[in-house]
């Protein structure tokens, strides 16, 4: 366990368990939803704090996706197949949240401040995404806000896709669900199919800002214009990201739940599929994504 302090801030994540950010507390008050907690989330990678979606964010639409690398395949490409017993399943049986969940990484620094957690992709992870690659998150935590940087290198001869995120899970203490007041900075919404797959249309967001209430969200935005804002019992938690490092944002309130997710993703659901909004890390090149998490007193 890794524990920041800086000001009114503390933050702990777990390079042991996942590289998860399991707590984030202001004036010894929790700000991220915890559900089942680390044992669920160690045990089914059920979502809590701030877990790590990769190599892919959400879902994939199907068991296989194209691999440009191979050269054996239709179309210069063959197809990467996934193992259902090796990988996480949603209730429709398509993959989800990716491979990483609760893998141990390696600690490569820690200060009162600061922490570097590094993984180099192993046999497991390769199998299911066979690109060798290294992955190194750094957490800088000031009085103010919470900086995490994720860099992706191409450690092998293959480019290597750039189709994971975060899954935040935001909250205010002792601020009613109906009361969270939330301001999502979207332009366009992704239309999803009946599975949370994004069918390539758009349309103008169907979300209003204000008051959760009663309301449900489950909404894929490919176009960001500002910061993501929760406020409600005398703070105001600022969330920031947005092109070129997480050009899509993907928002989740469920009911009966005192949380918003709001969620960086560096390519749309199902971008390994579909090809959609898909970039690559070249073989020895480096590309950096960084969201920052501000709370202040109203």
């Amino acid at each position: 366990m890794s524990e920041l302090r800086a000001g009114d801030l503390t933050a702990v994540w777990r390079p042991d368990v996942g590289m998860v950010g399991s707590s984030l507390r202001h004036g010894g008050e929790e700000l991220l939803g915890q559900r089942g907690g680390l044992d669920a989330y160690r045990e089914r990678g059920s979502a809590f704090g701030i877990p790590l979606l990769a190599p892919w964010a959400n879902r994939l639409s199907g068991l296989s996706y194209p691999d440009p690398s191979d050269p054996g395949g239709p179309n210069g490409g063959g197809d990467v197949i996934l193992d259902p017993e090796r990988i996480k399943r949603d209730e429709h049986g398509l993959p989800k949240d990716g491979v990483m969940a609760a893998r141990a990484w390696r600690t490569e620094h820690e200060s009162a401040g600061e922490l570097v957690a590094v993984f180099d992709a192993d046999d497991d992870v390769l199998h299911a995404f066979p690109f060798p690659h290294r992955l190194r998150v750094t957490v800088s935590l000031t009085p103010e806000a919470m900086i995490v940087d994720t860099a992706l290198t191409a450690t092998g001869a293959a480019p290597v896709p750039r189709a994971f995120g975060w899954h935040p899970l935001f909250t205010l203490p002792g601020v009613p669900r109906e009361q969270l007041d939330v301001t999502l900075p979207v332009r366009r919404e992704s239309v999803l199919d009946d599975h949370g797959i994004p069918t390539g249309d758009e349309r103008a967001p169907t979300w209003t800002d204000g008051p959760l209430g009663d309301r449900t969200l489950d909404a894929e935005y490919p176009e960001i214009d500002g910061p993501f804002v929760l406020r409600g019992g005398g703070r105001t938690l600022t969330v920031r990201f947005g092109a070129p490092g997480y050009p899509v944002g993907h928002a989740w309130a469920p009911e009966g739940q005192s949380f918003v997710a709001w969620e960086p993703m560096t390519a749309p659901t199902n971008a390994l599929v579909s090809g959609r909004g898909l970039t690559h890390v070249a073989p020895g090149e480096t590309a950096t994504s960084r969201f920052t998490i501000e709370v202040a007193t109203d």
